[in-house]
């Protein structure tokens, strides 16, 4: 990414079709020291030397109140903009990245294919990720190829994230991995894209009301939709095929299965199949903090984040002074 040109992000923030409530309450509301979830992630990117304007996208009128009861802890250059929340996430997402380029919102987003926008790159975060820090955030942005790329996707190693995990003397978070090659790998809910450029956009509203992938029948649900939609995608369904057996396996004992398995499942191969299924050029970019991967998708997650988020936040920031020392 060049260094030189900051980029707009998009914060979700909707609680309608397939979103999951926690406390049943919209994610984006609930306190982590006394603040909404909402606020820790809107601080880390105000902070973020690469985040210019952010369009929150949501129920407008609660955010409003929060962005006014909390003003004094959004301190950083760019403006806040606030959007009205559609019916679903794409439809949110639309309507936050005409509003990222500066435009009204009556103008229709597939309008805006094969103009001088189709280059033009958002960031988007979703709004249960308190622990995201500015420089994650940075890294992710600085990392992304956006000359060679149309998306990227961040992901984080089971090394970095097993600093969360639950031990016997502390409590913890622990996620489900991508079983590939090189490491177990998960995705840190970041991302940077050129959504002009994607030839199936509508996927990623399927990918998210299927994300649950240890139950069977999205698991399922996710193949047949995959095939019924074109053969070209076979490159997609081997590797989604591979990495779900490999953690079948792996969860119920048989490591030495997985392992067997995952080493025909290379991070590249995964990379293009989520290309294929986008019909974008997809790029997978590592960061080494953690905590962008770490969301609140259970009542347990933020009473564990509650508990641990001083000492989560020291270990990032360690982990960032060790970086630029």
């Amino acid at each position: 990414m060049d260094h030189l040109k900051k980029v707009n992000a998009i914060l979700l923030a909707g609680d309608r079709r397939a979103s999951v409530k926690v406390c049943d309450d919209n994610k984006a509301f609930l306190l982590l020291k006394n603040e909404p979830l909402l606020i820790h992630i809107l601080r880390a990117l105000k902070q973020s030397r690469f985040v210019q304007d952010i369009t929150i996208v949501g129920p407008a009128d609660r955010i409003s109140e929060a962005l006014q009861n909390h003003a004094d802890r959004l301190t950083g250059d760019g403006k806040i903009i606030v959007v009205e929340q559609r019916d679903n996430m794409i439809e949110n997402f639309k309507a936050g990245y005409v509003s990222t380029l500066g435009l009204p919102e009556s103008v229709a987003f597939a309008g805006l294919r094969g103009t001088e926008h189709d280059e033009t790159p958002v960031l988007v975060v979703p709004c249960d990720i308190p622990l995201l820090t500015p420089w994650e955030a940075d890294e992710f942005i600085s990392q992304s190829n956006m000359h060679e790329y149309d998306y990227s996707i961040g992901i984080t190693s089971e090394k970095v994230l097993s600093h969360y995990h639950p031990t016997g003397t502390r409590p913890g978070i622990q996620m489900i991995y991508f079983h590939l090659r090189e490491d177990l790998m998960r995705q840190n809910n970041l991302h940077l894209a050129k959504p002009l450029k994607f030839g199936h956009l509508d996927y990623i509203e399927k990918m998210y009301e299927w994300r649950y992938q240890t139950h069977l029948f999205n698991v399922l649900r996710m193949m047949f939709a995959l095939l019924l939609v074109s053969w070209r995608f076979m490159t997609a369904l081997r590797i989604f095929i591979l990495l779900q057996l490999s953690l079948y396996y792996d969860r119920h004992g048989h490591p030495r299965l997985s392992e067997t398995i995952r080493m025909h499942a290379p991070l590249e191969t995964l990379q293009r199949g989520v290309g294929k299924i986008l019909g974008a050029r997809t790029q997978l970019t590592y960061t080494h903090l953690g905590g962008a991967a770490l969301d609140v998708d259970h009542d347990e997650n933020l009473d564990v984040m509650e508990e641990m988020y001083d000492d989560w936040m020291a270990h990032q920031q360690s982990l960032r002074d060790a970086k630029t020392s």
